[in-house]
């Protein structure tokens, strides 16, 4: 899963004259057109979609927590299934400052849980090595099974343009799709917006579901949000649903 910022469904693939790699995956493979943030502002809707809650949070907070409730790093470290969150700009592993630089706390949703702090967080919450060595660990035999990756502030569209956020997604995505981790697996990707634009926009989404069950799909009318893509991924790892996950709208036809 990539996590990208703010711009919403109008300024990507509603227009596609800035974003010509994001919109070439979408044509190629699923793009869900009636998909959404579960609230206007970012930490909330990272809250969402890791935990199938917002905590009880409404605003950016780099000092909330930690949370005392399950999310979805613990449940894959509770069942030994092996994951990796990269986060671009992060200084060191499961590092817990509010923000340094490019990188925002309030980006990395798993380090506000306990689960993951106290059970080898930083093996788990780690910063972003770079394409060509993210590729190597993904083709190696041990590989994490679920990978996270949010890019840094100039990368994910939030204080970057939209433009530069699709030239990150070609130059790190790309690779990706032609490893091995991706091509000799039942693999799936999902690049996805926190939210959609400005707080009083109707904050649709732009989603794409990357895998060989959506090659050719296209455009997909099916309502739904951040729960929804919680719910899918759980029910993926045969994992217990957390939450708003329960009522989400189920994804798994595009899966695989």
């Amino acid at each position: 899963m990539v996590v990208e910022e703010n711009q919403g469904y109008g300024p990507t693939l509603g227009t596609c004259s800035a974003d010509p790699y994001f919109c070439s995956l979408a044509s190629t493979y699923a793009s869900l057109t009636n998909w959404s943030g579960v609230a206007h502002g970012s930490f909330v809707d990272y809250l969402a979609l890791d935990s199938g809650s917002t905590q009880g949070q409404t605003f950016d907070c780099g000092t909330c927590g930690p949370f005392a409730g399950a999310d979805l790093g613990g449940q894959l470290s509770a069942k030994r299934i092996p994951w990796t969150a990269y986060i671009e700009s992060m200084p060191w592993p499961c590092y817990r400052g509010v923000g340094i630089g490019a990188y925002k706390k309030t980006h990395n949703p798993f380090v506000y849980f306990n689960d993951v702090l106290n059970n080898a967080c930083a093996s788990h919450d780690v910063p972003y090595p770079g394409v060509t060595s993210m590729i190597r660990a993904l083709n190696s035999s041990s590989a994490p099974a679920y990978v996270f990756i949010t890019p840094n502030l100039l990368h994910d569209m939030h204080t970057g343009t939209v433009q530069q956020g699709d030239a990150w997604l070609k130059a790190n995505l790309a690779p990706v799709l032609t490893s091995s981790w991706f091509t000799n697996f039942k693999s799936t990707v999902i690049v996805t917006m926190d939210e959609g634009g400005a707080s009083g926009s109707n904050n649709q989404i732009a989603t794409v579901i990357i895998s060989n069950n959506a090659k050719g799909m296209g455009a997909i009318d099916i309502a739904g949000d951040h729960y929804g893509t919680l719910r899918t991924i759980e029910e993926a790892f045969g994992l217990s649903l957390l939450g708003g996950a329960s009522s989400g709208t189920d994804l798994s036809s595009l899966f695989g």
